[in-house]
């Protein structure tokens, strides 16, 4: 998924922490395999392929991560959306075709391509994190690329595990802080000169320097969740959030003022 994944285990050492990081990675391949729209024999390379020319049988796994997107995206009201490619408005998930009963997905649009991105990594998080629960682990972090973070159990010292929302320009100044217990958080943004995010509403990139971070039980709906509340505006967050139980979110703006960065709580929700 070309980002590292730390994990702490404060539990496990030696032979065994060396079989838990042996079988992770081993899950990461399988999982990259599938939703890497990278991988040319991967299985979402694959219906990016073939799908705009007919229903393509999609595998088990696969069609789980799909469905878990198409509900993120009605959720969201549109706002999370994997297929944006063509950079025009109403170009997006709708164009879709998913038959539940014959596990096939056709592409109503020739040019349609689906890219996992964030929710990806969320999704591989949950599924790392649920090894190791059945390996009996109760306390771990787990960090996939800093942006993406899951926890096991409480901190070794008690209570919550106390995650920081990073200044981006300043390493070690934390902005906000969740307190996660077997939760999850994320965070979407765009650096200066950066816009990789589109609004599916304009089809356009998002500008801006300006990051939103989400707190919530499951790693894939906090990846979906910040992916979506970067895009809406203010108003409607907090309407979007109430459908996720137990999520909490901040964003911040960045400014430059007299050529340094300052940065502003824009927008913060809990439940």
């Amino acid at each position: 998924m070309n980002t590292r994944l730390s994990m702490v285990l404060p539990s496990t050492a030696g032979q065994a922490g060396e079989r838990l990081a042996d079988e992770v990675q081993a899950l990461l391949r399988e999982q990259e395999s599938i939703m890497s729209r990278f991988v040319a024999d991967g299985d979402l390379a694959v219906l990016n392929r073939s799908a705009g020319r007919g229903a393509v049988p999609v595998s088990d796994v696969l069609w789980t991560v799909l469905d878990a997107c198409m509900q993120h995206h009605r959720l969201t009201g549109g706002a999370f959306d994997i297929a944006q490619g063509a950079g025009r408005p109403g170009h997006g998930m709708h164009q879709l075709n998913l038959d539940p009963r014959a596990h096939t997905v056709r592409f109503t649009e020739p040019g349609l391509q689906l890219d996992l991105g964030g929710i990806g990594k969320g999704i591989a998080l949950d599924l790392i994190r649920q090894l190791l629960v059945d390996r009996q682990i109760e306390q771990a972090f787990l960090s996939f690329g800093e942006s993406s973070v899951a926890v096991i159990g409480s901190h070794p010292t008690g209570g919550c595990w106390a995650v920081g929302v990073e200044h981006m320009f300043e390493p070690g100044t934390s902005l906000h802080r969740f307190d996660l217990h077997d939760g999850a958080m994320s965070t979407s943004g765009n650096r200066p000169g950066e816009t990789h995010i589109i609004d599916p509403a304009t089809g356009q990139a998002v500008s801006g320097c300006r990051t939103v971070s989400v707190a919530c039980p499951g790693a894939a709906d906090a990846e979906a969740l910040s992916t979506a509340l970067f895009v809406l505006p203010a108003a409607r967050r907090a309407e979007v959030l109430r459908r996720y139980p137990g999520a909490q979110a901040a964003a911040f703006d960045y400014g430059l003022e007299d050529g340094a960065w300052r940065v502003e709580k824009e927008w913060r929700y809990e439940q």
